[in-house]
């Protein structure tokens, strides 16, 4: 891939019209274990891995740690306001994340009509924590489901799906904990 501004006139180096291979190379910075978004295969980070990339499935890691959240598929922002949200929790160190909801339509949430809620995952406890929620606006969904699932290999990896071995719970603005065994 390459990139340029729409005025650059200069040829672009070291450009492949045909890539030799359908592979790529990426260097996982050390500090950190990462994970095959794909296939949820665990790797030591401070190294480049090759991996095959048709252009359906282009290289992805997740940084141990991460708590990454889904939504659902839609065709436009308020479709499925209600819809349950895939919590996928990468395990391998503490994480933070913060979900952020607002109407999906106007500017209110500049006048302070918003939502935000906090997840904690402990590494060490193996349990995601879901903070009270903060704020409010109209239309506020008060009750959604959270299906939380860890990512292992070949488990619960890629695109949203039908998530193996997750734990579903009704989150109504107070906080909750989720607890997995090792």
């Amino acid at each position: 891939l390459a990139w340029r501004t729409p005025g650059e006139r200069r040829a672009l180096a070291n450009v492949r019209s045909k890539p030799a291979d359908n592979s790529m190379e990426t260097y996982l910075p050390a500090g950190a274990a990462w994970y095959d978004f794909w296939t949820n295969e665990r790797l030591a980070g401070g190294r480049t891995v090759k991996q095959t990339c048709p252009l359906d499935r282009w290289p992805l890691y997740v940084r141990a740690g991460s708590i990454v959240p889904f939504g659902p598929a839609v065709s436009y922002a308020t479709e499925h306001p209600d819809a349950p949200y895939e919590i996928r929790v990468y395990p391998g160190a503490d994480a933070a994340f913060t979900i952020y909801e607002d109407d999906n339509e106007t500017y209110d949430y500049e006048r302070g009509q918003r939502a935000t809620y906090e997840l904690q995952w402990s590494d060490a406890s193996r349990t995601l924590t879901v903070g009270a929620r903060r704020g409010s606006f109209p239309g506020l969904v008060a009750g959604r489901e959270l299906i939380v699932v860890l990512a292992a290999p070949d488990q619960n990896a890629g695109p949203p799906g039908s998530p193996v071995a997750a734990k579903t719970v009704r989150y109504t603005g107070s906080p909750l904990e989720v607890k997995f065994s090792r």
